[in-house]
């Protein structure tokens, strides 16, 4: 497991995202993968960035990065395990943590996409997409802090 504590995050967006995005678990990914976890992470790095803290509060974002092989059920020799074992999809799971104003961002309405985009309220596309493109995503505030988790199963 990665872990990444940054502070201040202010104009540090770029320097965030690369890091994340150049974390040992991304490693065997491939580009369509990569792609869209740049995606999803650049989206919620930018809204804490832009809104987490209020009055230029200069605040924190913590994040980890854990890939994980899911375990599969078998039984037999020890050469089928392994061989399950190399087969079983991989997941990558990305938790966000933040000190910023509580914001559970999957409470937003989600965006009308058949409307006209010059009709359209700003705001709510970007996590649309997030939940859209990711398997999970799953927010909870504890000890003051928005965590914000997705999970998206990749080939090993």
């Amino acid at each position: 497991m990665s872990h990444y504590h940054f502070q201040p995050i202010r104009e540090q967006g770029r320097l965030i995202l690369d890091t994340v995005l150049a974390s040992p678990e991304f490693a065997e990914c491939s580009m369509k993968e990569t792609l869209t976890f740049r995606l999803a992470c650049e989206e919620i790095i930018m809204n804490v960035i832009f809104y987490a803290y209020p009055n230029d509060v200069e605040g924190f974002l913590d994040v980890d990065v854990q890939k994980s092989t899911a375990s599969p059920a078998t039984s037999g020799a020890p050469e089928t395990a392994a061989a399950a074992a190399a087969e079983a999809p991989a997941r990558i799971t990305i938790r966000f943590t933040d000190g910023g104003i509580p914001f559970n961002p999957l409470e937003r309405e989600k965006p009308d996409t058949q409307m006209a985009w010059k009709l359209r309220d700003i705001g709510g596309l970007g996590i649309f997409l997030v939940i859209k493109k990711m398997d999970e995503v799953r927010y909870t505030y504890a000890d003051n802090k928005n965590i914000l988790t997705i999970e998206k199963g990749v080939a090993k």
